[in-house]
């Protein structure tokens, strides 16, 4: 569903947020017992515009730079880039920056930060300006994009449809094709590159992004409404290949997060109490999943050897700082030993 219509649907609650106490407008979203038992944890990296719980201000677009820091688009006039560490604020922003993205999403493709700015699409610097426009890209934004993880594409919907574009082609003007012409909200990319999840009518499609044609439905979802973003998770455990959604929820503490296999239709509400969801994004650093609230940008990590949105981060192979100490001990040792022997 399309963000103006939402406004209108949230327009009457929004009047009435004067009339809420602030703590019962505060973002409370947290794990359920199932959210915890699954090995989820949820924590908030950055508040943006606190108080607000409705749509359409807030954050929206987010995406990893090539410098690996965070830029979190705040649906109106401004833009901050943050460091990869939980408990931001503006305050604490590296750098903010004028914006006019309005609500689109952004994305990380190809190690690069890409979004919209001023009806088109642009790849943006670490600071959070305008590195060029796509002008290879003649199709407006709309509102969902995503990095394909393979190939590194950008796929996103627009006033044309579902479009997959190639951000590298003609010198880096860009250029795109057309997957269908599908409208969505929230996209995301299936780990192969080869499904484009989108957001319609409160459920989830899967688009084979080569031929367009259309090869997964969700199903209506039962507890949470709204559904808008969502992930696919890659893991070592049972987890692998499920859906995390985030939903907008339709009052005041009703956004939350939901787990669906895509095989057994099995619906889990895995954190619940928010204010209103929107787009989710991966943390193309460290394998977690950055999820738009109202007011606050949460983090939800699925655990070791498990990434949403991306493949999992490849075991560490490096000892800790400890372990060289003791390697370093060792050898020293061993070498004394040696020349000695050799006396």
């Amino acid at each position: 569903m399309a963000h103006g219509m939402r406004f209108l649907k949230f327009a009457l609650p929004a009047l009435a947020v004067l009339l809420v106490p602030s703590s019962a407008r505060a973002n409370s979203l947290a794990l359920t017992s199932a959210g915890v038992t699954a090995g989820f944890t949820l924590s908030t990296f950055a508040t943006t515009l606190p108080g607000n719980t409705g749509c359409c201000s807030g954050p929206f677009g987010i995406a990893v730079t090539s410098a690996g820091t965070i830029f979190v688009s705040n649906g109106g006039a401004s833009a901050y880039v943050f460091s990869d560490v939980d408990g931001q604020t503006t305050g604490s922003a590296l750098f903010t920056v004028g914006s006019n993205s309005g609500t689109s999403a952004f994305a990380t493709a190809g190690g690069q930060a890409y979004g919209a700015q001023n009806g088109h699409f642009v790849e943006f610097t670490p600071q959070g300006t305008v590195d060029h426009t796509l002008t290879g890209v003649s199709a407006s934004p709309y509102l969902g994009m995503w990095g394909n993880p393979v190939n590194g594409h950008i796929i996103a919907t627009s006033y044309s449809g579902l479009i997959d574009i190639d951000p590298l082609a003609n010198g880096g003007a860009g250029s795109f094709r057309i997957i269908n012409g599908q409208f969505g909200d929230g996209v995301s990319v299936s780990p192969d590159g080869s499904i484009a999840y989108i957001e319609q009518s409160d459920e989830i499609f899967g688009y084979n992004i080569a031929t367009g044609a259309q090869v997964f439905s969700s199903g209506a979802f039962a507890g949470l409404s709204g559904a808008d973003g969502s992930g696919v998770i890659t893991s070592t455990n049972s987890l692998n290949g499920d859906i995390i959604v985030n939903f907008n929820g339709n009052s005041f503490n009703t956004g939350g997060i939901g787990l669906l296999d895509p095989s057994t239709h099995l619906f889990t509400i895995v954190a619940s109490g928010g204010t209103r969801g929107d787009y989710v994004s991966p943390d193309t650093n460290n394998g977690t999943l950055f999820l738009d609230y109202g007011d606050t940008v949460m983090r939800l990590s699925c655990g070791p050897n498990c990434s949403i949105g991306g493949p999992p981060p490849p075991p560490s192979t490096v000892p800790e700082p400890g372990t060289f100490a003791l390697m370093g001990t060792g050898l020293s040792f061993l070498g004394a030993m040696v020349r000695r022997f050799r006396r």
